[in-house]
């Protein structure tokens, strides 16, 4: 399985070993933890409380880093609106996560709309929930 052919390029065996969907969550997933081991992992590896918490939160990136790269591709494929949507969903979700796990790290402090103390992750999850939603439910013409 991961063995070489001789006679292709790297470019097509690396698109033909990611053409796999575990294949390409493995190598997302591990891109994804060797980038952010140092600055968010490490500082707090002696606390549990803390390194679950952010463990969580690494996961649900990672899924939503999946089913946005796997959404992509399914829309450039299709062209359809409906997977558009869906794209730009996961793609928001991905967003939330990302503040999500930087307030969870003590990274960044929360984002919150000044008069009306709402934090931003809040806003886009609902923005978010409409686009699946929207997506799910468009009836698309022929």
């Amino acid at each position: 399985m991961l063995k070489k052919d001789t006679n292709i390029s790297y470019y097509e065996y690396f698109q033909v070993l990611l053409s796999n969907k575990t294949n390409l969550f493995l190598a997302l997933s591990i891109i994804f933890l060797s980038i952010i081991v140092y600055p968010l992992i490490l500082p707090h590896f002696t606390h549990p409380s803390m390194i679950y918490h952010i463990a969580i939160h690494i996961i649900s990136f990672d899924v939503a880093l999946f089913l946005t790269f796997i959404s992509i591709l399914s829309f450039k494929k299709t062209k359809s609106k409906k997977v558009l949507l869906t794209s730009i969903s996961f793609g928001t979700l991905l967003a939330v996560e990302l503040l999500y796990l930087l307030q969870a790290s003590n990274t960044l402090g929360e984002f919150h709309i000044p008069f009306i103390e709402i934090e931003v992750p809040h806003i886009l999850l609902l923005l978010m929930l409409t686009l699946f939603a929207i997506g799910v439910i468009r009836v698309e013409k022929r």
